[in-house]
């Protein structure tokens, strides 16, 4: 496979924001997560995608046994008894960030239903970020469909950009180009590569609805290391990468870690110990 793309690559998003929902949940019973999942798919996310603007929305999962903010000690006790944890990610995609603050999405976020009143405190150790999309490639085989897909694997990874905003334009060009070449040529399952920013005004205004009374998420350029998100200095950043691939196949490729790319990201302002990364697998999508 040629790493120089023959066409020009289009997005497959929907939309030019990004709402992204992910963290992980511990200590509900079997019965209680299967609500859980029984209300976030069949009931909130049909109700997002009535909301104008709301355009498509994707729920992924996967597990671990371990978790980094954990102490040593709950760490064995958890291994000793074989607790596992569960990790979501939910993105909806959107036409606009102006979607997320519409006076729409407001009323919807101040008329919670039951279900949301009931299950939204369980997500309230979770991160919510509002993005902008800064840019969106796809495979070159792809530049013909009318239509945007997904893929049956995504990685998840949040940073802290440069602090310059010439840097951070340096670093959007090079993303979108070298980078995307280079994992094209590394990944024979790759599909697509989305770069978002962190809007921080965006994310607040949901974030004070009733739907989200004793929910306090997470602040996403905390998450990242970052000083808050909303200044010049501290802009919290993510790639959303797509895979073809079955989640955990023995075959699959995602798995490997991409030469050189870390050390790009590094020699274009980025300070790798901020970077986190989680791996999930599709649970499902669904469009307007």
């Amino acid at each position: 496979m040629s790493s120089q793309p023959s066409t020009p690559s289009r997005s497959l998003l929907r939309g030019s924001a990004i709402l992204i929902i992910w963290g992980r949940q511990s200590n509900l019973s079997t019965a209680d997560e299967r609500a859980l999942n029984d209300w976030w798919t069949n009931e909130h996310l049909p109700e997002r995608l009535a909301i104008p603007g709301f355009r498509r929305t994707r729920r992924y999962y996967h597990t671990s046994k371990d978790s980094s903010d954990e102490t040593t000690a709950s760490r064995s006790h958890s291994q000793a008894h074989g607790h596992s944890y569960s990790h979501y990610l939910v993105v909806y995609e959107v036409s606009s960030l102006s979607t997320l603050t519409s006076p729409a999405y407001m009323h919807a976020l101040n008329n919670p239903t039951v279900g949301t009143q009931k299950f939204m405190p369980v997500l309230a150790s979770m991160n919510r970020s509002a993005c902008t999309v800064l840019s969106s490639v796809s495979r070159p085989e792809f530049s013909q469909c009318q239509r945007g897909g997904v893929g049956g694997t995504l990685a998840h990874v949040l940073f802290e950009a440069p602090g310059s905003s010439e840097a951070r334009e340096g670093l959007r060009t090079y993303l979108a180009t070298e980078a995307w070449e280079l994992i094209l040529s590394f990944f024979p399952s790759v599909l697509a590569m989305h770069l978002l920013e962190h809007d921080e005004e965006a994310s607040r205004s949901g974030n004070s609805t009733r739907s989200y009374d004793n929910v306090k998420f997470q602040a996403a350029a905390a998450v990242a290391g970052g000083g808050g998100g909303a200044d010049e200095q501290h802009r919290t950043w993510m790639l959303l990468v797509e895979f073809s691939d079955p989640f955990e196949a023995p075959f699959a490729s995602y798995k490997e870690k991409c030469p050189g790319f870390s050390e790009g990201l590094g020699a274009r302002g980025v300070d790798l110990s901020t970077l986190k990364e989680e791996i999930y697998g599709l649970v499902v999508a669904m469009e307007e």
